[in-house]
C-alpha cells in the first residue's frame, strides 16, 4: 500500500466514527448529516477543517480516534491540514531521502523531535485542543497544520472541496477553518434523525 493511501485511510478512519456516533457511546443521541462544498473564489479547496461549534466535548473512543500519520515527502508535509481528536497520536514519517526535523512552537502543543533519518518516524500525542503549526527547522519552507478537536464532528474536504460528516440534532454553527483565511461560521439546524443538510461555503464571499 502506498504511503499516501495509508494516511488517507487513517484520516478517513479518524472521521468515520463521527458518521456512526449515534450508535456509539452516546447511542441515545440522534444525528443527521451535514454535507456540502468548500470553495475559495469558486475554486474547490481541501486545505480546510469543517466542524461544528457548540457540540459537547467527547472522550476518544476506540482505535479510530487514536492514530494518524503525517508524512515528510518531496520536502513537504502530507497532509497539509490534518484534523484529529484530543488524545490522538500522530506518526511523523520521514519518507524523503534527506534528514528532517519536526517541531512546533504552538500553544496547543510545543515539541521538537530533533533530526531523524530517511525511513524513520517519531510519534507525538496531542492532548490539548487547538491549532498546531508544524515545521521543519532544516527546511524552513515546510509547513503543515494539525487541528485538534474536542468532539468528532469534523471533516476535511476531498479534492473537489466536498465534505460530509454526522452532527447531533439541534442548532449549531458550521465552522470552516483555513490556515490563512481564518474561520468562517454559518448557522444551521438539524431537526430530524438521518436528515441530510447541504451547506456550501465560499471563503471569499461576504455574507
Amino acid at each position: 500500500m502506498r504511503r499516501r493511501e495509508l494516511w488517507l485511510l487513517t484520516a478517513f478512519a479518524l472521521v468515520l466514527p463521527a458518521v456512526a456516533v449515534g450508535a456509539g457511546p452516546q447511542s441515545s443521541a440522534a444525528t443527521g448529516v451535514v454535507s456540502g462544498t468548500i470553495t475559495i473564489g469558486g475554486k474547490p479547496t481541501a486545505d480546510v477543517v469543517v466542524s461544528i461549534e457548540g457540540a459537547p466535548a467527547q472522550k476518544p473512543q476506540g482505535l479510530y480516534y487514536r492514530k494518524a500519520v503525517m508524512e515528510q515527502r518531496d520536502l513537504r508535509f502530507y497532509p497539509y491540514v490534518l484534523p484529529i481528536l484530543v488524545g490522538a497520536k500522530v506518526d511523523f514519517l520521514n519518507d524523503d531521502k534527506v534528514w528532517h526535523n519536526v517541531y512546533s512552537a504552538s500553544e496547543a502543543k510545543k515539541f521538537d523531535l530533533g533530526l531523524y533519518a530517511p525511513g524513520k518516524q517519531k510519534t507525538v500525542t496531542f492532548d490539548k485542543p487547538g491549532v498546531v503549526r508544524i515545521q521543519c527547522n532544516v527546511h524552513p519552507t515546510m509547513e503543515a497544520f494539525i487541528v485538534v478537536k474536542e468532539q468528532p464532528y469534523f471533516a476535511t474536504p476531498d479534492r473537489e472541496g466536498s465534505y460530509r460528516f454526522a452532527a447531533p440534532l439541534g442548532t449549531y454553527r458550521l465552522s470552516v477553518w483555513h490556515p490563512t483565511l481564518g474561520t468562517r461560521s454559518e448557522p444551521f439546524t438539524l431537526e430530524r434523525p438521518d436528515e441530510v443538510l447541504r451547506l456550501d461555503v465560499d471563503l471569499n464571499k461576504t455574507k
